[in-house]
């Protein structure tokens, strides 16, 4: 090739970068053509072209598999991106919904010329990242990479983060997110409640019967407590055997103190732990939000002093914050 006609890659090595050409209207040169192959057909990925009439110029046989496009739909020379649009949405790829009000949607993105990128959860379930980039000049670069291992290990290490290992139930960490939510809700108007949970008599079933049959016990009692309240609720493990739990959107302290009889109740029932029946009760202690506080350290505390209260009182019951009645019981807090 003499040098005047070397061909110079631009500065972005990425996949974008070679394409950019192609909106300078330099797609007619064969050597450009075979190098613009050998990247598409060598990305890790879907990756596709339109040209400034959204016509399509390229596709790599990657997009075409992994997105199950028919070989006649591709071999259309005529094939342009609102076709693929309305493919895609007549096959739900984009969710339900009416095709053509999808299709414009889409159409919409692409005339504003706007760089974007998105995850897509197709039929199937697997998820796959999008992104489109307008080229200089004119075109459309859309590229597409299969993240679903990646996006479900990235869940499952946030989902880890965040709970009990043993129960599933949320943890400290994700309780206390829960709780700072639920009181930015109360400063707007509403009052809501934090629960502390102490099992009574859990230390001797653990030392009888062993560390095995001590966590069937608690994975039991944490599936009674999640059935026991709202979707809007949040129970969680904070440590050992107690728990947690943030009560929203109630009107009354009454509210409260049906969740906690509740509670109650249902922890006094008899469990079967390896073929044996047991029995244990539950301690708990009420903190309400604006009444007793508006700092989620500060309910914890008190709930946690509203706890001391009910075992002082002779355990399995429940006990709201009252400043001169937890003094009698608990002094210092464990928070």
């Amino acid at each position: 090739m003499p040098k005047a006609e070397k061909m110079l890659l631009p500065q972005d090595t990425g996949p974008t970068g070679v394409l950019a050409t192609i909106g300078r209207r330099q797609i007619d040169q064969s050597e450009r053509i075979r190098l613009l192959e050998a990247v598409i057909e060598n990305f890790p990925g879907g990756i596709s072209l339109f040209d400034d009439d959204q016509r399509m110029v390229l596709c790599n046989r990657q997009q075409i598999e992994m997105l199950e496009y028919p070989e006649d739909l591709i071999a259309r020379e005529d094939l342009r991106l609102e076709d693929l649009f309305r493919f895609n949405a007549e096959r739900g790829e984009y969710g339900e919904g009416d095709v053509e009000q999808i299709v414009q949607r889409r159409l919409d993105l692409v005339r504003r010329r706007e760089a974007h990128c998105y995850d897509r959860t197709r039929p199937n379930g697997s998820i796959v990242e999008v992104r489109g980039i307008p080229l200089d000049g004119g075109g459309f670069v859309t590229t597409y990479l299969d993240v679903t291992e990646q996006r479900r290990s990235q869940a499952l290490i946030t989902h880890l983060a965040h709970h009990d290992p043993l129960t599933d139930l949320p943890n400290r960490m994700l309780f206390g997110d829960r709780l700072q939510t639920a009181i930015s809700h109360v400063k707007r108007g509403g009052m809501m409640a934090v629960h502390y949970i102490d099992l009574d008599e859990f230390k001797p079933v653990n030392d009888a019967f062993g560390h095995q049959a001590g966590d069937d016990l608690l994975v039991q009692v944490a599936g009674r407590m999640a059935a026991s309240v709202r979707e809007s609720d949040t129970v969680a493990r904070l440590g050992g055997d107690e728990f947690g739990i943030v009560q929203t959107q109630i009107e009354q302290p009454g509210d409260a103190e049906i969740l906690a009889g509740r509670m109650v109740d249902c922890l006094a029932r008899p469990f079967r732990v390896f073929g044996r029946e047991v029995r244990i009760s539950a301690s708990i202690g009420i903190a309400l939000a604006p009444d007793h506080g508006e700092i989620g350290d500060e309910l914890l505390n008190k709930a946690d002093r509203a706890l001391y209260c009910s075992k002082g009182r002779g355990r399995s019951r429940y006990s709201f914050f009252d400043r001169a009645a937890c003094s009698r019981f608990a002094p210092q807090s464990r928070i």
